[in-house]
């Protein structure tokens, strides 16, 4: 019982410490309540509204008397999945050079001289890009489209005398040269139209399981909570210490010490951390609630660390802020998950900021995986036992300030 009641008047002692910046935290939890709501409710309007992109139009040419552009530019007009955002248009190269400087066009593709028979060849001539030196996005865009009109093309004109090579051999009694032309021709017509029931869609997220505004508000939330370590330093530092070191003196070990603060900083935290996730969650009250306060627990006990793995201020919000932000960035909230590199993207389990997002979203119907759980508790149990370690050099060597 006398454990008890010590650690009961250390607690309420590092309360009264710690709201001496009572003004302090009232504005951090208006920020924190507002901040990742508005976050992500940007985010989610932004991702949802897409990109306005009118489509361009990329002349063609050829030397005299090649048919390479108008083919391609009756293939291409006839792909409709291509016509919704790039327009081909088989012109003289005179021509087309007036069009891109009078604006009617957004590049010129010159086409060398056989080409068609040069990649049959295998000697693969090179193009020539004409754009606008203004619009460098949109050039290599067309670069692109092409590129890969033409390799279609000459994919096409390769079958269709390879099937004119084999009749040449061996003609088909009955059947003339023009009709196996007009077929073969008519079956790549068909598979170029017809190419998209070659592939499957899928829909992907750019945040994966959760929506976006959802995945950005807690990743926010849980950076917040993480970076908040320099509101935290007077219980870990100065004449707090100096005072824990005297009532070592007569006895008394670091763990009641270490533990107060920790506990405070939870309560201080679970105060930033629930209004927001109680704006932000669409489940019953009771397990959000818990579920900040797991999130406060964490917090607090990394909070604690940094604290006491550097003496000051700036040390202190330093390490918190670099690791904090490194853990959001490996979370998906700066740059979506999906547009990580693979590397990385493979890495995003290892993110606290990842598994407090994820403990979050538990209440709100959404799974919380066990790897979830296993890496916060041993996380969380390591960096305790590292704590308590430092807490207990520094209240051996503090001295009162």
């Amino acid at each position: 019982m006398k454990t008890v009641g010590y650690f009961g008047l250390s607690l309420k002692l590092t309360l009264d410490r710690l709201c001496q910046q009572r003004w302090l935290l009232a504005g951090l939890v208006l920020l924190c309540a507002l901040l990742p709501l508005g976050a992500g409710r940007a985010a989610g309007q932004l991702f949802s509204q897409g990109v306005d992109f009118a489509g361009v139009t990329l002349a063609v040419t050829a030397p005299e008397g090649d048919e390479t552009p108008r083919l391609l530019e009756g293939y291409m007009g006839e792909m409709e999945d291509i016509a919704q955002y790039c327009q081909f248009r088989g012109m003289a190269e005179a021509d087309a050079l007036e069009a891109l400087r009078a604006g009617e066009v957004t590049a010129v593709l010159a086409l060398p001289e056989n080409f068609i028979q040069g990649v049959m060849d295998g000697g693969n001539p090179d193009l020539r890009l004409i754009v606008d030196g203004e619009r460098p996005l949109e050039s290599l865009l067309l670069l692109w489209v092409g590129q890969s009109a033409c390799d279609i093309l000459s994919a096409f004109q390769s079958g269709v005398y390879a099937v004119l090579n084999l009749y040449a051999q061996s003609p088909p009694p009955g059947l003339s040269r023009d009709q196996v032309v007009v077929d073969i021709n008519l079956r790549y017509i068909r598979l170029a139209l017809d190419r998209g029931e070659l592939f499957q869609s899928r829909t992907v997220s750019a945040t994966g399981v959760l929506p976006v505004h959802l995945h950005y508000g807690l990743t926010l939330l849980a950076y917040l909570g993480l970076s908040a370590a320099p509101l935290f330093l007077p219980l870990y530092s100065g004449s707090w210490m100096g005072f824990q070191r005297r009532l070592r003196a007569v006895g008394r070990g670091p763990l009641a010490g270490c533990l107060s603060g920790v506990t405070a900083g939870a309560a201080a935290l679970f105060l930033l951390l629930a209004p927001a996730l109680l704006l932000l969650g669409e489940g019953p009250p009771l397990p959000l609630l818990g579920a900040a306060l797991g999130m406060a627990v964490f917090c607090s006990i990394f909070c604690a660390l940094c604290c006491l793995a550097w003496g000051s201020a700036a040390g202190c919000g330093g390490l918190s802020f670099a690791v904090s932000l490194a853990s959001l960035a490996l979370a998906g909230g700066v740059v979506p998950p999906v547009l990580l590199p693979g590397a990385l993207r493979r890495l995003t389990g290892l993110s606290p900021v990842t598994w407090l997002a994820r403990l979050a979203a538990g209440p709100m119907g959404y799974e919380t995986p066990l790897s979830v759980w296993i890496a916060l508790g041993l996380t969380g149990i390591g960096m305790a036992l590292l704590s308590l370690r430092l807490y207990r050099r520094r209240m051996d060597r503090e001295v009162r300030v």
